[in-house]
């Protein structure tokens, strides 16, 4: 899966801890856009926490309710194989997202 372009959006507070919030577009057919949470790992890296795609169809629920089960954490379902090659295309999509221009200053500065 390539990362096409990543937004920072914003920091939120889950139990004291922040997350960012980046906004991804992949070439991905089931799920070009999705919203990754990072969080700062203890040697200073971004561990990807989550990863929510919203199959919500935007012609009949154009309000992005977001109270419905359009929203789904993908990260686990996507990266998870039993001979390993899932992590190394997780490591290889978190550093496509941080290598985006901008996102990892933006990490830096935020969380």
């Amino acid at each position: 899966m390539k990362v096409r372009e990543a937004r920072f959006r914003r920091v939120l507070d889950r139990g004291g801890q922040p997350f960012a919030e980046i906004e991804v577009f992949t070439d991905h057919p089931r799920d070009p856009q999705m919203l990754a949470y990072f969080k700062r790992g203890s040697n200073g890296n971004y561990p990807l926490v989550r990863l929510i795609a919203n199959d919500a169809d935007y012609e009949t629920d154009w309000f992005e309710n977001n109270l419905h089960s359009a929203f789904e954490d993908v990260l686990k379902p996507m990266f998870s194989t039993p001979d390993h090659i899932g992590a190394h295309d997780r490591d290889d999509f978190i550093g496509q997202i941080l290598a985006y221009p901008g996102i990892a200053e933006a990490l830096d500065r935020n969380i």
